[in-house]
């Protein structure tokens, strides 16, 4: 996923379902009005990160949502092909740190299994919280998401090919959204 996607799939709440993505257990269940109008309460982590292992470039997305369940993802590309990989662990972000392993494969024409990831990590809240606010049309719905932002200080490797090397995470943020979905 690119980091645009995964910044809307945070706003709209229920973007990573939307995008095929499986939900897990419910936190915070929905809440109804009569004129169809949907409420949810959600709250989470993006790491968005980026690194090269080798000649291998690579991308690690990790997102939990208190309504959504976790989602991580890894992308390598390089000389020898394209790899990747996702899972939907039980739990992601857990006190300050991150810790998930997850099969890979080489993608192409026919799938081949390569191997396995290992991300690990800390991360910690930095500054304030900032005021969020995000107004649009999603499948029929009029989504608004309000709430905060909070950036995260984070240190992330990823170990791949008997390799490890520290990633960069450009987007790193916890939040916490009130997101309201009207038919339109």
């Amino acid at each position: 996923m690119k980091k645009r996607t995964i910044g809307a799939a945070v706003a709209a709440g229920v973007g990573l379902v939307a995008l095929g993505f499986p939900a897990a257990t419910v936190h915070a269940a929905p809440t109804a009005s009569g004129s169809g109008v949907v409420t949810t309460f959600e709250k989470g982590h993006v790491l968005s990160c980026t690194g090269q292992v080798g000649k291998q470039s690579v991308a690690v997305e990790l997102y939990d949502n208190s309504l959504h369940g976790s989602f991580v993802n890894v992308s390598l590309e390089g000389p020898d092909g394209q790899y990747g990989g996702d899972s939907t662990p039980a739990t992601l972000f857990d006190n300050g740190s991150v810790n998930v392993k997850l099969p890979i494969r080489r993608l192409g024409e026919v799938e081949q299994p390569a191997g396995t990831a290992s991300i690990k990590g800390i991360y910690a809240l930095k500054g304030e919280p900032t005021s969020f606010l995000d107004v649009y049309e999603d499948g029929g719905w009029l989504v608004e998401s309000a709430g905060t932002h909070h950036d995260l200080k984070s240190k992330v490797s990823v170990e791949v090919f008997g390799e490890t090397e520290r990633l960069t995470c450009e987007d790193a943020f916890a939040y916490d959204l009130k997101v309201t979905k009207t038919p339109v």
